[in-house]
Protein backbone atom coordinates (compact mmCIF):
# COMPACT_ATOMS: atom_id res chain seq x y z
CA UNK A 1 0.00 0.00 0.00
CA UNK A 2 1.11 3.64 -0.21
CA UNK A 3 1.32 5.25 2.81
CA UNK A 4 2.19 8.87 3.92
CA UNK A 5 4.01 11.10 6.14
CA UNK A 6 3.30 14.47 7.44
CA UNK A 7 5.29 17.34 9.73
CA UNK A 8 4.47 21.32 9.93
CA UNK A 9 7.56 22.76 10.20
CA UNK A 10 8.08 25.38 13.69
CA UNK A 11 11.97 26.40 13.09
CA UNK A 12 14.18 26.25 10.09
CA UNK A 13 15.59 23.27 10.05
CA UNK A 14 14.54 19.70 11.36
CA UNK A 15 15.95 16.25 11.49
CA UNK A 16 13.03 13.73 10.32
CA UNK A 17 13.62 10.15 11.31
CA UNK A 18 12.94 7.86 7.55
CA UNK A 19 11.43 4.53 7.73
CA UNK A 20 13.22 1.15 6.36
CA UNK A 21 12.68 -1.95 6.11
CA UNK A 22 13.42 -4.08 8.89
CA UNK A 23 11.51 -6.92 10.78
CA UNK A 24 7.73 -6.39 10.37
CA UNK A 25 7.58 -4.09 7.63
CA UNK A 26 9.06 -3.43 4.19
CA UNK A 27 9.87 -0.14 3.09
CA UNK A 28 10.38 0.95 -0.76
CA UNK A 29 10.06 3.65 -3.15
CA UNK A 30 10.37 7.03 -0.92
CA UNK A 31 9.89 10.10 -2.31
CA UNK A 32 10.46 13.36 -0.15
CA UNK A 33 8.47 16.91 -1.21
CA UNK A 34 11.45 18.95 -0.14
CA UNK A 35 15.50 18.46 -1.48
CA UNK A 36 17.14 17.38 1.73
CA UNK A 37 20.35 19.09 2.96
CA UNK A 38 22.11 16.18 4.44
CA UNK A 39 21.41 12.51 4.97
CA UNK A 40 22.65 10.33 8.34
CA UNK A 41 22.43 6.86 8.88
CA UNK A 42 23.58 5.68 12.26
CA UNK A 43 20.74 2.61 13.13
CA UNK A 44 18.02 5.10 12.05
CA UNK A 45 18.16 6.83 9.02
CA UNK A 46 17.46 10.78 9.53
CA UNK A 47 17.10 13.65 6.51
CA UNK A 48 18.16 17.66 7.55
CA UNK A 49 15.69 19.99 5.74
CA UNK A 50 15.42 23.51 5.39
CA UNK A 51 11.91 24.52 5.89
CA UNK A 52 10.16 27.71 6.42
CA UNK A 53 7.71 27.73 9.70
CA UNK A 54 4.24 26.51 8.69
CA UNK A 55 5.57 24.66 6.04
CA UNK A 56 3.87 20.89 5.47
CA UNK A 57 7.10 18.04 4.59
CA UNK A 58 5.39 15.19 2.91
CA UNK A 59 7.44 11.88 2.83
CA UNK A 60 5.34 9.24 0.57
CA UNK A 61 6.29 5.72 0.27
CA UNK A 62 5.38 1.76 -0.65
CA UNK A 63 4.66 0.17 3.16
CA UNK A 64 3.73 -3.84 3.37
CA UNK A 65 3.83 -4.84 6.73
CA UNK A 66 3.33 -8.63 8.81
CA UNK A 67 2.96 -9.85 12.24
CA UNK A 68 6.24 -11.43 14.16
CA UNK A 69 5.42 -14.24 16.13
CA UNK A 70 5.28 -13.65 19.74
CA UNK A 71 5.83 -15.61 22.82
CA UNK A 72 9.53 -15.16 22.77
CA UNK A 73 9.42 -13.57 26.76
CA UNK A 74 6.62 -16.31 28.14
CA UNK A 75 8.06 -15.16 31.97
CA UNK A 76 6.93 -11.73 31.65
CA UNK A 77 3.36 -12.89 31.33
CA UNK A 78 3.08 -13.50 35.50
CA UNK A 79 5.04 -9.74 36.39
CA UNK A 80 2.85 -6.72 35.73
CA UNK A 81 3.70 -4.82 32.70
CA UNK A 82 5.57 -1.39 34.12
CA UNK A 83 7.92 -4.23 35.79
CA UNK A 84 9.05 -5.83 32.27
CA UNK A 85 11.87 -3.12 31.84
CA UNK A 86 13.54 -3.50 34.99
CA UNK A 87 13.13 -7.42 35.03
CA UNK A 88 14.86 -7.35 31.98
CA UNK A 89 17.54 -5.26 32.22
CA UNK A 90 18.75 -7.17 35.72
CA UNK A 91 19.12 -9.89 33.37
CA UNK A 92 21.56 -8.31 31.11
CA UNK A 93 19.29 -8.20 27.63
CA UNK A 94 19.72 -4.76 25.35
CA UNK A 95 16.28 -2.54 25.82
CA UNK A 96 15.18 0.07 23.37
CA UNK A 97 12.43 2.09 22.93
CA UNK A 98 10.96 2.15 19.92
CA UNK A 99 8.35 4.82 18.37
CA UNK A 100 6.16 5.14 15.39
CA UNK A 101 2.36 4.79 14.54
CA UNK A 102 0.42 2.02 14.71
CA UNK A 103 -1.77 1.57 11.28
CA UNK A 104 -5.29 3.18 12.67
CA UNK A 105 -2.92 6.43 12.30
CA UNK A 106 -2.28 6.88 16.44
CA UNK A 107 1.32 7.58 17.29
CA UNK A 108 2.51 4.46 19.41
CA UNK A 109 5.78 3.83 21.63
CA UNK A 110 6.65 0.11 22.52
CA UNK A 111 10.12 -1.48 23.53
CA UNK A 112 12.53 -3.86 21.26
CA UNK A 113 14.62 -6.13 23.62
CA UNK A 114 17.43 -7.67 22.12
CA UNK A 115 16.02 -6.48 18.56
CA UNK A 116 12.45 -8.31 19.03
CA UNK A 117 9.39 -5.54 19.75
CA UNK A 118 7.82 -6.22 23.47
CA UNK A 119 5.07 -3.95 24.13
CA UNK A 120 3.46 -3.52 27.62
CA UNK A 121 0.79 -1.23 26.44
CA UNK A 122 -1.06 -3.47 23.91
CA UNK A 123 -0.35 -6.49 25.96
CA UNK A 124 -2.76 -5.44 28.97
CA UNK A 125 -5.37 -3.72 26.52
CA UNK A 126 -5.42 -7.49 24.94
CA UNK A 127 -5.69 -8.85 28.32
CA UNK A 128 -8.29 -6.72 29.48
CA UNK A 129 -10.11 -5.41 26.30
CA UNK A 130 -9.50 -7.08 23.06
CA UNK A 131 -12.39 -5.48 21.35
CA UNK A 132 -10.30 -2.42 21.73
CA UNK A 133 -7.55 -4.23 19.27
CA UNK A 134 -10.39 -5.33 16.69
CA UNK A 135 -9.00 -3.04 14.49
CA UNK A 136 -5.54 -4.39 14.88
CA UNK A 137 -6.58 -8.20 14.40
CA UNK A 138 -7.63 -8.49 18.19
CA UNK A 139 -4.79 -10.38 19.05
CA UNK A 140 -3.77 -12.72 21.63
CA UNK A 141 -1.70 -11.16 24.15
CA UNK A 142 0.81 -13.52 23.96
CA UNK A 143 1.77 -11.94 20.40
CA UNK A 144 3.01 -8.71 21.87
CA UNK A 145 5.34 -11.01 24.30
CA UNK A 146 8.88 -10.78 21.50
CA UNK A 147 6.34 -10.30 18.54
CA UNK A 148 3.53 -7.93 17.14
CA UNK A 149 -0.05 -8.07 15.11
CA UNK A 150 1.86 -6.41 11.86
CA UNK A 151 -0.51 -3.33 12.00
CA UNK A 152 2.31 -0.49 12.99
CA UNK A 153 5.28 1.03 11.26
CA UNK A 154 8.75 1.46 13.12
CA UNK A 155 10.10 5.29 13.03
CA UNK A 156 12.94 6.00 15.41
CA UNK A 157 14.99 3.69 18.10
CA UNK A 158 16.47 5.97 20.18
CA UNK A 159 16.37 9.92 20.53
CA UNK A 160 18.56 11.97 18.52
CA UNK A 161 21.83 13.69 19.78
CA UNK A 162 20.16 16.67 18.63
CA UNK A 163 16.65 18.17 19.36
CA UNK A 164 14.45 15.40 18.19
CA UNK A 165 11.54 15.69 15.58
CA UNK A 166 9.15 13.15 14.49
CA UNK A 167 6.02 12.69 11.89
CA UNK A 168 3.11 14.56 12.85
CA UNK A 169 0.63 11.74 11.07
CA UNK A 170 0.34 9.38 8.99
CA UNK A 171 -2.16 8.60 6.35
CA UNK A 172 -2.52 5.19 4.16
CA UNK A 173 -4.15 4.64 1.07
CA UNK A 174 -6.98 2.47 1.84
CA UNK A 175 -10.50 2.23 0.99
CA UNK A 176 -12.16 1.92 4.60
CA UNK A 177 -12.13 5.20 5.44
CA UNK A 178 -14.20 6.80 2.46
CA UNK A 179 -16.27 3.99 2.50
CA UNK A 180 -17.23 4.47 5.81
CA UNK A 181 -17.38 8.74 5.56
CA UNK A 182 -19.66 7.46 2.79
CA UNK A 183 -21.84 5.17 4.72
CA UNK A 184 -22.39 7.75 7.73
CA UNK A 185 -23.12 10.25 5.21
CA UNK A 186 -26.17 8.02 4.12
CA UNK A 187 -26.94 7.64 7.59
CA UNK A 188 -27.16 11.29 8.26
CA UNK A 189 -29.70 11.60 5.17
CA UNK A 190 -31.48 9.17 6.07
CA UNK A 191 -31.95 10.69 9.22
CA UNK A 192 -32.34 13.94 7.79
CA UNK A 193 -35.57 12.20 5.68
CA UNK A 194 -33.74 11.84 2.26
CA UNK A 195 -34.29 7.74 1.81
CA UNK A 196 -31.04 6.65 0.68
CA UNK A 197 -31.59 2.82 1.20
CA UNK A 198 -28.87 0.80 2.55
CA UNK A 199 -26.72 1.06 -0.54
CA UNK A 200 -24.26 3.61 0.55
CA UNK A 201 -23.78 1.50 3.95
CA UNK A 202 -23.29 -1.94 2.18
CA UNK A 203 -19.79 -1.49 0.59
CA UNK A 204 -18.14 -0.02 3.61
CA UNK A 205 -19.79 -2.91 6.00
CA UNK A 206 -19.00 -5.48 3.41
CA UNK A 207 -15.04 -4.59 3.47
CA UNK A 208 -15.44 -3.97 7.05
CA UNK A 209 -16.08 -7.72 7.31
CA UNK A 210 -14.25 -8.91 5.16
CA UNK A 211 -10.92 -7.67 7.36
CA UNK A 212 -12.10 -7.97 10.54
CA UNK A 213 -14.77 -10.74 10.07
CA UNK A 214 -11.72 -13.58 11.62
CA UNK A 215 -10.66 -11.33 14.14
CA UNK A 216 -14.33 -10.89 14.75
CA UNK A 217 -15.03 -14.55 15.54
CA UNK A 218 -11.86 -15.12 17.73
CA UNK A 219 -13.31 -12.38 19.47
CA UNK A 220 -16.31 -14.17 19.96
CA UNK A 221 -14.54 -16.82 21.05
CA UNK A 222 -12.75 -14.80 23.99
CA UNK A 223 -15.41 -11.75 24.94
CA UNK A 224 -18.75 -12.81 23.54
CA UNK A 225 -20.52 -9.77 24.90
CA UNK A 226 -17.83 -7.09 23.33
CA UNK A 227 -18.34 -8.67 20.10
CA UNK A 228 -22.38 -8.58 20.46
CA UNK A 229 -22.09 -5.08 20.80
CA UNK A 230 -19.76 -4.27 17.25
CA UNK A 231 -22.73 -6.49 15.63
CA UNK A 232 -25.52 -4.70 17.57
CA UNK A 233 -23.97 -1.45 15.98
CA UNK A 234 -23.88 -2.63 12.79
CA UNK A 235 -27.37 -3.73 12.49
CA UNK A 236 -28.80 -0.84 14.09
CA UNK A 237 -27.27 1.51 11.34
CA UNK A 238 -28.13 -0.78 8.89
CA UNK A 239 -31.85 -0.85 10.19
CA UNK A 240 -32.03 2.44 9.89
CA UNK A 241 -31.39 2.76 6.07
CA UNK A 242 -34.91 0.50 5.61
CA UNK A 243 -36.62 -0.39 8.45
CA UNK A 244 -35.37 1.53 12.13
CA UNK A 245 -35.77 -0.90 14.78
CA UNK A 246 -35.59 1.17 18.26
CA UNK A 247 -34.92 -2.50 20.38
CA UNK A 248 -31.83 -2.89 18.19
CA UNK A 249 -30.83 0.48 18.99
CA UNK A 250 -31.49 0.24 22.85
CA UNK A 251 -29.80 -3.45 23.36
CA UNK A 252 -26.74 -1.90 21.62
CA UNK A 253 -27.26 1.65 24.11
CA UNK A 254 -27.46 -0.80 27.09
CA UNK A 255 -24.73 -3.21 25.53
CA UNK A 256 -22.35 -0.43 25.27
CA UNK A 257 -23.06 1.54 28.53
CA UNK A 258 -22.27 -2.62 30.04
CA UNK A 259 -19.29 -3.10 28.43
CA UNK A 260 -18.07 0.84 29.37
CA UNK A 261 -18.64 0.28 32.83
CA UNK A 262 -16.38 -2.57 33.65
CA UNK A 263 -13.85 0.03 32.89
CA UNK A 264 -11.09 -0.43 29.83
CA UNK A 265 -9.83 2.40 27.11
CA UNK A 266 -10.78 3.01 23.50
CA UNK A 267 -7.19 2.57 22.26
CA UNK A 268 -6.23 2.36 19.41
Amino acid sequence: MRAFLYYTAFGEEVVLPLPASRPGQEVSQLEISHTPLAFFEEGVPRLRLRVRPGERVRLAFHLRTYPLEGGSFGELEALPPEDWAPFLLERGHRLEMASGFLLTGRPHAWLLVDGRPLDPLLFRLARERPEALLPLGAPDPRTYLGGHEGQRLLLDLRPWPEEAFSWDRIALSDPLPLLRGVGFLGLGLTALGVGTGPWPYLPYLGLLALRQGRPWLGLWRRRPLAALEALLFHAFALSLTFRPSPELGLAYLGLFLYNRLRGGTSYP
